[in-house]
């Protein structure tokens, strides 16, 4: 027999195919390669970990409601443990790392967006500004041309006048 039928009549559990585009297919293989799990493991490991956490990624992939409930629940829990006085300390320790990690998270996608166009506007903006400056300091140079040019021919009048008022006055004399 062959190596392909041995396999296939080893599997106890009929396989099935998973249609995505080949732009996630990509980014999927893209993501597994350095972490040394297949397709399929990554698959059956994220559908497991969804069930157990009951994590619905349509209404929660950026919402941190999950932190929020589990923050909520370990402040119940420290309410009671101090009407009992016992370990106290550990939980507000606890809830202090939970509130930490929520202030951790990455901001919403909304955010991010924004604050990529309002970078793009902002380079934008530079370039203009770049452009403008330069265009002024040409201009600037043309009109300091202009004025050692005009000083030059100011001075050269005012030597002739000079000389033409010296003439003047020694022919009077």
């Amino acid at each position: 027999m062959e190596k392909g039928q041995e396999s296939k009549q080893k599997r106890k559990t009929p396989l099935t195919t998973i249609a995505i585009s080949q732009e996630y297919a990509q980014k999927l293989d893209e993501y597994l390669k350095g972490r040394g799990i297949t397709r399929k493991e990554f698959v059956e490991l994220s559908v497991d970990y969804f069930q157990r956490t009951g994590f619905d990624l349509r209404g929660e992939a950026f919402d941190l409601s999950p932190l929020e409930k589990v923050a909520g629940r370990l402040e119940q829990s420290a309410k009671i443990m101090e009407r009992h006085n016992e370990g106290t300390e550990a939980v507000r320790q606890l809830l202090q790392t939970v509130r930490e990690q929520t202030a951790k998270q990455l901001p919403a996608p909304e955010l991010i967006a924004h604050a990529a166009e309002e970078k793009a506007k902002a380079e934008a903006k530079s370039e203009e500004q770049e452009r403008e400056i330069a265009r002024l300091r040409s201009e600037n140079s043309a009109l300091q041309a202009y004025k050692e040019k005009a000083h030059r021919e100011l001075c050269r009048v005012r030597d002739e006048q000079k000389t033409i008022g010296k003439i003047k006055v020694h022919t009077e004399l």
